[in-house]
């Protein structure tokens, strides 16, 4: 069965709905001030206590240094830590050795990335891969080629993390395309910027009907 996450988590309402409609991880983007989702180290520490057992938390952050991800990881209490990009494989591997918490590496669907996606695949435990535009990567709510990602899926040995303009009315689609180990949606299930409950357990009822490919 495909896992399924809702990311951009910022108040206890849109957390529950995302639990009770199953989602098997939750996401807090941690200080990317360039995200309008973005929270503090304390919001997101707050919100990962209330969920309960069985459904991981998941704090995605843009750090310059494994110690300053070390440094959220323990702040926030987190199983998952996602890495956008911002450090290098030798940098994850080092991070690794710091924390408890799994790896996730964010890596962009990009054309002649093979080498340096295998390479960052070694060090994480999921690599998640998601849109780039204008040098921007994640949270963009584009789709990209999921060939590129099909590709990957192939490529690598880690799971495969499916994000990049999911919606309710695309995401089976893109797991028969793709065949992930899991889905990422943040902008799909949202109406005028907030989460909404109807369409988060829409997506998630779309993942569970879909068989993987």
């Amino acid at each position: 069965m495909t896992r399924a996450k809702i990311c951009g988590i910022r108040d206890p309402g849109a957390r529950d709905a995302a639990v009770a409609s199953g989602a098997d991880a939750v996401g807090f983007v941690v200080e990317i001030p360039r995200s309008r989702r973005s929270i503090g180290r304390e919001e997101a520490k707050s919100l990962i206590r209330g969920l309960p057992p069985f459904v991981s938390s998941v704090v995605v952050m843009e750090p310059k240094s494994a110690a300053e991800a070390a440094s959220i990881a323990l702040d926030t209490g987190a199983d998952v830590l996602q890495v956008n990009g911002t450090l290098a494989a030798e940098d994850l591997s080092t991070l690794r050795e710091m924390v408890a918490a799994r790896l996730v590496a964010t890596v962009p669907a990009v054309p002649g990335a093979l080498e340096e996606v295998r390479r960052i695949a070694e060090v994480a435990d999921a690599l998640l891969v998601d849109s780039q535009e204008g040098g921007k990567l994640g949270g963009t709510g584009a789709v990209h080629d999921w060939n590129l990602s099909a590709d990957l899926v192939e490529a690598v040995g880690a799971p495969v993390i499916l994000a990049g303009g999911l919606s309710p009315e695309n995401v089976a689609e893109a797991i028969r395309a793709v065949g992930p180990y899991a889905v990422d949606v943040s902008t799909g299930v949202e109406t005028e910027g907030r989460k909404d409950p109807a369409k988060i357990a829409a997506f998630l009822r779309e993942v569970r009907c879909c068989p993987p490919r």
